[in-house]
């Protein structure tokens, strides 16, 4: 994911806001500080809002990485979850405690993007 964040914004030369709007798929845009986690089912993925609603969409995770990329916040824990940092409560085990008791996995691999998202944006 950081040679990957690398390789695709390198080019960049301003910072994006993250009052953005970005692009998930039908006909739907949101600020990225109004996601909490993505959560990827096949071809499908699942938006967790911070006002509680579930809401799916037909783009797969990894588009949506793509689209997120710019917002520091928006990090890939594991081959199916997304999160964003800011809703992050806490880290248990493996586990990560989000907003409105939101729970995802951190893989093994992905746990060192995650700290090293966190120490950046801190």
């Amino acid at each position: 994911m950081k040679t990957l964040r690398k390789k695709l914004t390198k080019g960049f030369t301003e910072s994006i806001s993250p009052f953005t709007s970005v692009h998930v798929g039908s006909r739907l845009e949101f600020f990225p500080t109004e996601i909490v986690m993505i959560e990827a089912d096949v071809s499908y993925s699942f938006l967790y809002l911070k006002n509680g609603q579930r809401i799916i969409v037909s783009t797969n995770i990894q588009k949506l990485e793509e689209r997120f990329l710019p917002f520091m916040n928006m990090v890939r824990v594991h081959r199916s979850f997304m999160i964003n940092t800011q809703f992050l409560k806490h880290i248990d085990g493996v586990n990560a405690i989000l907003v409105n008791d939101i729970q995802c996995i951190i893989s093994r691999r992905k746990r060192i993007d995650l700290f090293n998202a966190m120490q950046i944006i801190n």
